[in-house]
């Protein structure tokens, strides 16, 4: 077993990249971010980490009539989470409004609520001027509009936020809200062959990508089980996300990589591995182990090989290596194989120390690895 006893350094390294990350306020890897600040708190002990992002929402709180494209990003577990440590009266009402604002989108003939109406597709990452592929990519042909989609980052971003409503405040509308939007986002992304997730799928045509992207899986499994673990590991409601979760990680087994993480394209062993794959899936599992809904027996040795990876990746000055840039979406899967590494982002450092949290949670005893200690300021 990996000893948990030296993540705190590991942690306070890690959590530092992400204080000088430019943060857009909001947009797609902020909320993963956020969430790996604040687990960074329960870690280390260190409030600086709790207290830049209790900044951050309060900047976001002070234009948020001015909202943005991509204010669905938004860090919604992370506000809740925030606010049962500070106890911010604010921080709990922006919550509401953002419920509010979320229920609010149109949904497609299926139920899932449609949060990007005009998706770019082929959209080349924003890498800094001294990487090695930096001309390439800014001579790759020009984005095109793929209209509305659904995405799995969304299954993320969307119920666990519903859900962790419902936890604070016992509110069975969010309950709702949390089911009404992810059961109908699995519906439409998660293959029921391939046990796996689709990046994204099209309005236009009805269908999904057809690129089975690790770090989408990420997203997805990440959101299926903090679903769960806010509402209830046994809601007997909840049972197809259990179905979804038992199934995926399964099928992951199959496919993990010696190394300990996983192919960007996840069914696609020529693809190269993908450092953020392993964090995510280590996270996942570490919570599902932790929830009693898989064995031991059967996915321990599958998390120390994803542990092992990971820590063997970070450097000296905490930086997760071997992180794909933003991925935009396409439905060619050349586009992700030749997506660029390198990236120190909280799409990458998020992950990191979440799934380090998320691993001392199951191994050491509550007061040693910070535990899952949010507390729950009074309503």
């Amino acid at each position: 077993m990996t000893s948990p006893i030296d993540f705190r350094s590991q942690a306070s390294a890690a959590a530092d990249r992400l204080l000088v990350h430019q943060w857009r306020l909001w947009f797609w890897g902020d909320s993963i971010g956020l969430d790996g600040l604040l687990d960074a708190t329960e870690l280390t002990g260190d409030g600086r980490y709790l207290g830049f992002v209790h900044g951050l929402l309060k900047g976001w709180i002070a234009r948020e009539q001015h909202r943005s494209k991509f204010d669905y990003t938004a860090p919604g577990v992370a506000l809740l989470r925030a606010w049962q440590h500070t106890g911010d009266p604010a921080l709990l009402a922006a919550a509401r409004r953002h419920a509010d604002y979320m229920a609010g989108f149109r949904q497609t003939t299926s139920g899932a609520y449609m949060r990007y109406e005009d998706a770019a597709i082929e959209l080349p990452p924003e890498l800094p001027p001294d990487h090695k592929d930096y001309d390439a990519i800014r001579q790759r042909r020009a984005a095109e509009n793929g209209g509305p989609c659904v995405f799995v980052d969304c299954v993320h971003f969307d119920a666990p936020f519903f859900a962790k409503l419902y936890e604070v405040t016992r509110e069975p509308q969010y309950r709702e809200l949390a089911l009404h939007n992810i059961l109908p986002q699995i519906e439409l992304l998660w293959d029921r062959e391939e046990h796996l997730f689709h990046h994204f799928w099209m309005e236009r045509t009805g269908r999904p990508n057809g690129v089975l992207w690790g770090r989408g899986n990420g997203w997805g499994l990440l959101g299926v089980v903090l679903t769960l673990e806010y509402l209830g590991a046994s809601e007997e409601s909840a049972a197809p996300l259990r179905s979804v979760l038992i199934a995926t990680l399964e099928r992951l087994v199959q496919l993990q990589h010696a190394s300990g993480a996983w192919h960007t394209v996840l069914n696609d062993p020529d693809s190269y591995v993908e450092s953020s794959t392993a964090a995510f899936y280590a996270d996942v599992i570490a919570r599902a182990l932790r929830l009693g809904l898989i064995s031991g027996s059967r996915y321990s040795e599958v998390l120390e090989q994803a542990m092992h990876f990971v820590l063997k990746r970070v450097d000296d000055r905490g930086v997760f290596q071997g992180v794909s840039y933003e991925t935009f979406p396409s439905t060619r899967a050349q586009h992700y194989r030749e997506m660029p590494r390198g990236a120190s982002v909280p799409w990458g450092q998020g992950p990191l120390l979440c799934c380090l949290r998320s691993y001392a949670d199951l191994y050491l005893p509550s007061g040693n690895s910070g535990g899952r200690r949010e507390t729950h300021a009074t309503q």
